[in-house]
């Protein structure tokens, strides 16, 4: 059962691309196991893009875009047997350099690594890191020059931050949270400045990270939101490091989540996914929209049912429009929700679905259309101007856990069912290359006696 809610039609946008009215089967490759812990993900590679997948298994496996029955490489089937993948990909173009975690033993034994492999055909090996306690809290997040590697990872009731060397995993920095777990980071890289009191002229890549839930915790127990910046004039020193606490977070306004924030407009805006099924925005409608102050936008949706408890946070992280100026918010639920919103949080529409959606939205390169799958594995493509429908797509009975994602171009949707390691292409839009104009040249007259020519020529403006 499917049922659509539309609360109001906005701006049309401009079409690049022709969306499809129903999506076209590629092909279809098999690959390891996938979780909902793992990512399919388009990586702009140099010397070329690959799709690249995580595993249950902890095998990444690096997939030709063209066609996903062909495997290019794969890193990891050299670990011991009890290892787990529990993170997406994370890509550094400035190192051309792909990272992923996994994690060893269980319980108390319970150990993270994090491992570097170059971003081509051979996914060589660059490192493994030392040995985190605990088990990794999502995917790694790595800073715009690729120096340095910034992963969360659990123990128990205790959470780390760590900040690993981005060019041999040893770690460069370390901070403990003693009193719960913290949940997967996220980064923008180099904010117009530190959206928080202290932070104006702090260009460095911004971190942010809160509490998360653990393992069989019901109801929202120690909260708070945190962020990192290196200093304004880092130069590599451990020197008067610090995690700044944005918001301790208690009573009836503390929240966990159990995803990265998504951080928008120049390091400016940020949206949350957190518990009670509810989602919070800093939408920077004016100065005081600071990530130190309570949010000024919320909205609450319906909560899970049992045996999950009522507290628990939205699965999926908030995925937004491109078009800061007309920026759309895109958020599933801790049910069945998956709601489209504006910045101030007013709903513009909205689908009710049979399960939740797990991962991360997708939207098209020119803001047309948005992408998104639920659990029990069917995909659907939206108009976002007025929320119409434009398919869905039973892919598999085994169900969509993973991270789903979308070809650079816009042209092809790339998911992997759940327990058969199936990964499936679809082309969604047709896509035409548009070369980039050519200039005719403006001549100047031409003197009928010429001057003499200079054997060293100026330089052509």
């Amino acid at each position: 059962m499917m049922k659509l809610i539309v609360c109001f039609a906005l701006f049309a946008g401009a079409i690049a691309q022709k969306q499809l009215t129903e999506p076209v089967e590629l092909a279809k490759g098999f690959g390891p196991k996938l979780t909902s812990a793992n990512e399919c993900k388009i990586i702009d590679a140099s010397p070329v893009s690959m799709l690249v997948c995580t595993s249950e298994e902890g095998i990444l496996t690096a997939y030709d875009p063209a066609s996903v029955t062909s495997q290019l490489g794969r890193f990891g089937e050299q670990f011991p047997s009890g290892l787990l993948g529990e993170t997406g990909v994370a890509f550094s173009e400035a190192s051309n350099t792909i990272m992923y975690g996994t994690t060893l033993g269980e319980g108390d034994s319970r150990q993270c690594r994090i491992h570097a492999v170059s971003a081509t055909t051979e996914l060589d090996g660059k490192w493994s890191s030392v040995i985190l306690d605990g088990g990794c809290s999502g995917t790694p997040v790595i800073s715009s020059d690729g120096a340095y590697v910034f992963v969360t990872h659990n123990f128990n009731t205790t959470g780390f931050f760590t900040i690993l060397n981005g060019d041999d995993g040893t770690i460069f920095w370390e901070h403990e949270d003693s009193t719960q777990p913290l949940s997967p980071p996220g980064i923008y890289h180099n904010p117009i400045f530190g959206n928080y009191g202290g932070g104006a002229g702090n260009t460095n890549d911004i971190v942010v990270f809160a509490n998360k839930p653990f393992d069989g915790e019901s109801g929202v127990g120690n909260a708070g939101m945190y962020g990192f910046q290196f200093p304004i004039a880092f130069t590599g020193s451990k020197d008067g490091l610090s995690v700044i606490t944005l918001r301790e977070l208690d009573g009836d306004a503390a929240w966990q989540a159990i995803t990265p924030p998504t951080i928008t407009d120049g390091g400016r805006r940020m949206y949350w996914g957190v518990s009670r099924s509810q989602i919070r925005g800093w939408p920077w409608l004016d100065d005081r929209d600071t990530f130190d102050r309570s949010a000024p936008e919320s909205l609450g949706f319906a909560r899970a049912d049992r045996p999950l408890p009522k507290s628990q946070p939205i699965y999926a992280k908030v995925a937004t429009t491109k078009d800061v100026d007309n920026e759309i918010i895109f958020t599933g639920s801790a049910k069945n929700l998956f709601t489209a919103l504006d910045r101030n949080f007013n709903v513009l529409w909205q689908v009710e679905l049979d399960s939740p959606v797990l991962h991360e939205a997708q939207v098209s390169p020119d803001d047309s259309v948005v992408y998104f799958v639920e659990e029990v594995g069917i995909a659907y493509a939206y108009k976002i101007a007025d929320g119409t429908k434009l398919w869905e797509k039973p892919v598999d009975q085994a169900g969509i856990a993973a991270g789903y994602t979308l070809s650079l171009d816009g042209s092809t949707l790339y998911l992997a069912a759940h327990s058969s390691g199936i990964l499936y292409s679809y082309q969604v839009a047709e896509v035409e290359s548009t070369p980039a104009p050519v200039q005719d040249p403006t001549l100047a007259p031409v003197s009928p006696t010429l001057a003499p020519v200079s054997p060293t020529l100026a330089p052509v403006s």
